[in-house]
């Protein structure tokens, strides 16, 4: 706990001398939710290593609960901060791991229009679906789920989430959450003239 609360003084430090920066992200992400676009678009902050994705996360406050977690697998051998959100990206990781994406033609898995996300029940998006509902009673700032909590996960599609994304705008806009995934590897396949460098 200690290097997260070091991790949120650095937030709050950035978000005083920063904030014009800060607001631009919170702004954008309210653009965002006032689409009514499919695929629902998102944000990637990219940059090399120190140059303070991660405390970005955590300066970002405003008028909405956020969830952050690790993209990949968290160990013992993880930074600490990491490790503080061990719990989260575990669950996440389980239920990609779930669905199996790597057995699905690499085509359909990254066109978020194809069948696999408009049909097909998937554990992801009941995942995503137990975080919204959970948000409904958390105030504007990070959720972190310090303790294990039991979700009921079943199964759905993209269009559940969809469904109950517009019904959140319907009965209170700002409480609708983002997500912030954050050490995301871009494209590494640079021998082909992808980028490596992580991102959120």
């Amino acid at each position: 706990m200690k290097e997260l609360d070091y991790y949120q003084k650095c937030g709050a430090s950035i978000r005083k001398e920063c904030s014009d920066y800060c607001c631009e992200v919170l702004d954008k992400i309210d653009d965002l939710y006032d689409m009514n676009d499919l695929p629902l678009p998102f944000i990637c902050v990219e940059g090399s290593s120190g140059m303070g994705k991660s405390q970005l996360a955590f300066t970002l406050q405003g008028s909405r609960p956020w969830f952050y977690w690790h993209a990949t697998r968290v160990t013992d051998a993880s930074q600490a901060m990491y490790r503080n959100f061990k719990l989260i990206s575990e669950a996440f990781r389980k239920v990609v791991e779930m669905d199996n994406p790597v057995a699905k033609p690499m085509e359909d898995i990254l066109n978020f229009q194809s069948g696999i996300y408009q049909t097909v029940d998937l554990w992801t998006c009941g995942f995503i679906s137990c975080l919204l509902k959970y948000s409904k009673h958390q105030s504007a700032q990070m959720i972190h789920l310090e303790q294990k909590i039991e979700f009921h996960v079943e199964m759905r599609t993209a269009q559940d989430i969809y469904n109950e994304v517009k019904k959140m705008k319907e009965e209170n806009g700002k409480q609708l959450p983002f997500f912030i995934l954050d050490e995301m590897t871009l494209n590494a396949r640079t021998s082909v003239g992808g980028k490596s460098v992580a991102a959120f």
